[in-house]
């Protein structure tokens, strides 16, 4: 990990829904097909530049015909006592033999007192209605074309179609179509091949997994002057993001391969996601103990 004596400090305000979309949505994944004993339930630790900035909590219950899910990001350590934030987005919807139905997804946070949500509802047959608070208008950006958010998928809900065929044992690569409520875009996914993922004490994963490399490629809906700063971005363009690196693996053996480390590159440092703790249906946990953020 880069020490964090050479980083500067995250701004906290960049931390939207969809920059966390690549390391936070469909964080679990349960074999389509098979009724979920209860929800599987499992913790991440985001550091950037060396710092703990974010933790995680992610829980899922999939059945054979339907799922829900729900993230929650609050801010960790340090950053947290100076620039308390916390966010949460859940989703629900049907499971098909070949596909995922979203139904509902919806996205709220609070950074200084300041609310954002973001509520999709979805008919079923790829339209959407979206109730977003601030609207676009106030948030100094154009709104998203009808005919560009028909057939995408909300950000979890993308995240857990490509989990689910991992889980199926298909490669990652394909390219999804997304909606957050303010933007569209594509998450693009290359199946790189097996890896191994080394030893960590940030992590209670290490051996075999799978890497996917995902790329974003922006679409609609983007702000007019977007802010600078942001963990994600590069400086080169207001919208770019490097690609990012994910591994997927059975972390317990006999269940589906779930996110046990995603690296990407930002001008704050090297951005690091860790599993830090998986729990099985019933409450039994998975894994060991990772060293706790500085406070």
């Amino acid at each position: 990990m880069p020490s964090p004596s050479h980083t500067r400090r995250p701004d906290i305000r960049q931390f939207r829904a969809s920059a966390l979309a690549v390391a936070l949505a469909g964080l679990l994944s349960v074999q389509p097909g098979t009724a979920s004993a209860g929800p599987v339930s499992a913790t991440y630790r985001v550091h950037v530049g060396g710092v703990a900035v974010l933790d995680v909590a992610a829980t899922l219950e999939m059945t054979g015909v339907a799922y829900k899910m729900e993230v929650k990001a609050q801010t960790d350590g340090f950053l947290g006592r100076m620039f308390p934030w916390q966010t949460v987005s859940r989703s629900e919807g049907a499971v098909r033999p070949d596909r995922l139905v979203p139904a509902r997804h919806s996205q709220s946070s609070v950074f200084r007192g300041k609310p954002r949500s973001v509520t999709l509802e979805y008919d079923g047959q790829g339209n959407v209605a979206a109730t977003v608070l601030p609207p676009p208008e106030e948030d100094d950006r154009d709104p998203v074309p009808d005919a560009q958010k028909r057939g995408a998928y909300d950000p979890l809900s993308g995240f857990l179609a490509v989990l689910t065929a991992a889980a199926r044992g298909e490669a990652c690569t394909r390219s999804l179509p997304v909606y957050d409520g303010r933007r569209r875009y594509d998450m693009i996914f290359e199946d790189v091949g097996p890896r191994l993922v080394g030893a960590s004490r940030y992590s209670v994963f290490a051996g075999a997994a799978r890497q996917c490399r995902v790329s974003y490629r922006p679409v609609a809906g983007y702000g007019k002057n977007p802010p600078s700063g942001a963990f994600w971005r590069r400086e080169s363009g207001p919208s770019e993001r490097p690609p990012a690196d994910l591994w997927l693996a059975p972390v317990v053996p006999g269940e589906p391969p779930l996110p046990v480390r995603l690296e990407t590159e930002s001008d704050l440092g090297a951005v690091v996601i860790h599993l830090t703790g998986v729990t099985l249906p019933g409450g039994s946990p998975s894994g060991g103990t990772p060293t706790p953020a500085p406070r």
